[in-house]
């Protein structure tokens, strides 16, 4: 991802997984520019200095003061990423599993699957409202994690961070059935047995196919995350910088032009 690419995807997690500190630190910032580094600052050096007479000045401090806490925001919202990426490891994949739409069309698709060579007598379709399959064998329940492996990928793309923009790196649904059917080893002489909507073959492959997309994007953009950090860092320096420069010197130029202003 470009740095702007970055940039504007640090916007948008900031708006999608608001923090109270995040804003209070953006005001604090905005606070600070006008009334200490723009007016009281200029005070220090111009005992009559005040912003309202003073547009160029004004308008100086809030460009660089808007500058400053969008430094603050991004620095943030950087800060708590790594944090937020462990988190969603923890809830993204139960999320998914424990959807009612999700299930349903892993359930649908698996009967539509399976239907013409494994017997579902006694169950409902899902399609009319059953939420039960049979698994006759274990190439059906490899099928239902397969299923599961692929409407995961789809159901990532409308999940943080994904639906911010940041590319999906997922692993094909045959190879994540069979790491979910190795992972829940259920003993083959156990089959038929039937499988309700929340299943453990649909959670394993679940977790395992959202893990590995949060762990993709999360590696993706780490390093450009580092190179943004380093940028906003600069930018705050010389949001701070210019205006502790120039704010005096435009209250020591009052003075020349007004002799009635006290330094």
């Amino acid at each position: 991802m470009s740095i702007l690419e970055l940039f504007e995807f640090t916007l948008k997690f900031n708006l999608a997984a608001p923090d109270t500190a995040t804003w209070i630190y953006v005001i604090l910032t905005l606070i600070f520019f006008v009334f200490v580094l723009g007016w009281g600052w200029g005070k220090m050096w111009n005992r009559e200095w005040t912003l309202g007479g003073h547009v160029s000045s004004l308008i100086l401090i809030l460009v660089f003061g808007v500058l400053a806490a969008y430094s603050i925001f991004n620095l943030r919202g950087i800060s708590r990423m790594e944090d937020w990426f462990q988190q969603q490891r923890l809830t993204l994949a139960r999320s998914i599993a424990d959807s009612g739409r999700f299930n349903r069309s892993v359930l649908t698709s698996t009967w539509d699957q399976i239907i013409s060579k494994s017997k579902q007598e006694g169950l409902t379709p899902p399609n009319e409202g059953g939420n039960e399959i049979r698994l006759n064998t274990p190439e059906d329940a490899f099928a239902l994690a397969s299923t599961a492996a692929e409407e995961t990928r789809s159901t990532l793309r409308n999940k943080l961070p994904f639906s911010l923009g940041i590319p999906i790196s997922t692993r094909n649904p045959t190879d994540i059935a069979t790491e979910a059917v190795d992972a829940i080893r259920f003993d083959s002489k156990r089959f038929p047995t039937i499988a309700g909507s929340n299943n453990e073959w649909s959670s394993t492959a679940a977790t395992i196919q959202a893990n590995h997309a949060l762990d993709t994007a999360h590696a993706t953009i780490k390093p450009g995350m580092l190179d943004l950090k380093t940028a906003c860092f600069w930018l705050l320096i010389a949001s701070l910088l210019i205006p502790a420069f120039a704010i005096p010197m435009n209250a020591l130029a009052d003075i020349q032009i007004n002799p009635k202003s006290k330094p």
